[in-house]
């Protein structure tokens, strides 16, 4: 009786984990994209952790009411149309979970395609078989289902019955204990890469002096910009957090996805590279440009700035960040910091010297965490903020006012 639940169960292992694959790749082949969802906005219709498939059409081939995934410049969303301009190919588009219409329109370019089924639950699962440490699981699971749904008889059972094998269970824990093992040795492996090639930069490239005085910080960073874009053109700048151990180069390759996972010398990385928003130009010169980088559990790239919010004091004595180019060092004051959803507002660029600006950063003050007296900023101000992920899928923004700029003359 135990044996055959062991091999039922082994055969149902083995169907899951075949009909999960089939689910995320199959689709694949006949041209639909697979997209998992993290955020509430079109609960109930669409709940979170869903998988969404999506068919690429034309802007004009789309209707009023058709769900689509766009490009949002911070992330890919999954909206619900709400008009359509054809004139301009502008898209107006809202979540059914929230009371307003997106800040911003979808231009027809930025589409994706269209939503044409969803399935609860499963973008969780193709969530994690995205990392290596989700597909070990799942190869796990595909051997214990092997291991469970086979068995010798033993040679004391009566003919027509079947006993449990013991050795089955020894088996088991071996492979997970394996399993586990390497998976540990791969995710040390990556992370401890990638903070050995952040080391090896600013060790090579970067002198930083932290008993500079307020007054001379132009001083505290010299990058040598010349040997870093022997190794990545790309490099357009460096940020460094005044008294932290956020020290990076930042690349722009006019896209969001090319270094979400690839570090400058173009290798795969889980932490990727800190990079700049594709719609920004390159120079810094919008008025609003973002800066994006992850939330490592080791605290490199933008693990630390946690902190501006588990600790009231940090920002005090940390609100100030740098960002240095071949032609300028800029010094930005932190006004604003706060968690928001990925398909926030708060990813519009760029921007301009005009009332839409100054309404936006007005907002941004409305919703800080921190709230400053008199604090004068206005549309004519550069503003950059710091991207990176949060708790219960959400980001968390940091916003600073350029306040000081000198010409970089390394």
């Amino acid at each position: 009786m135990l044996k055959n639940a062991s091999k039922i169960l082994g055969n149902i292992i083995i169907v899951l984990v075949f009909a999960t694959a089939a689910l995320i790749v199959l689709p694949k082949i006949f041209g639909i994209q697979g997209l998992c969802v993290i955020s509430g906005s079109m609960e109930p219709t669409i709940p979170v952790g869903s998988i969404v498939y999506v068919k690429d059409i034309e802007g004009e081939q789309l209707s009023k009411g058709d769900v689509i995934a766009f490009n949002s410049g911070a992330s890919i969303v999954t909206h619900r149309i709400v008009s359509i301009d054809d004139k301009n190919k502008l898209i107006t588009t809202k979540g059914d979970a929230n009371n307003t219409e997106d800040f911003t329109k979808v231009s027809f370019t930025n589409v994706y395609g269209k939503v044409i089924w969803h399935l609860p639950y499963l973008g969780v699962v193709a969530g994690a078989l995205s990392s290596i440490k989700g597909k070990l699981v799942a190869i796990l699971l595909l051997v214990i289902g092997l291991v469970m749904s086979s068995g010798k008889k033993s040679p004391d059972v009566p003919e027509g019955k079947k006993s449990f094998n013991p050795k089955i269970l020894l088996v088991c824990g071996i492979v997970i204990i394996v399993g586990a093992l390497v998976g540990f040795v791969v995710i040390y492996g990556d992370y401890n890469s990638s903070n050995n090639l952040y080391d090896s930069l600013n060790d090579n490239f970067v002198t930083v002096q932290n008993n500079i005085s307020e007054d001379a910080w132009e001083d505290m960073v010299a990058v040598d910009f010349e040997e870093l874009k022997s190794v990545n053109q790309d490099v357009v700048g460096w940020i460094y957090v005044e008294g932290t151990d956020i020290s990076y180069p930042i690349m722009y390759s006019g896209d969001d996805e090319t270094y979400l996972r690839t570090t400058i010398n173009k290798e795969h990385a889980t932490a990727g590279s800190i990079f700049l928003e594709g719609y920004n130009l390159p120079d810094f010169s919008d008025s609003h440009s973002i800066v994006y980088g992850h939330n490592m559990r080791n605290l490199s790239m933008f693990g630390s700035l946690k902190y501006y919010k588990a600790d009231e004091d940090y920002y005090d004595s940390h609100r100030y960040f740098q960002i240095i180019t071949p032609t300028e060092k800029m010094r930005f004051e932190i006004f604003s910091y706060f968690d928001t959803e990925p398909a926030s507002w708060v990813y519009t660029v760029p921007y301009e010297d005009n009332d839409e600006f100054k309404d936006y950063i007005d907002e941004l003050i409305r919703h800080s965490y921190i709230k400053l007296d008199n604090y004068e900023i206005n549309s004519s101000d550069r503003i950059v903020t710091l991207s990176t992920c949060s708790g219960s899928e959400m980001r968390f923004t940091i916003h600073g006012k350029l306040v000081d700029s000198q010409a970089n003359n390394e």
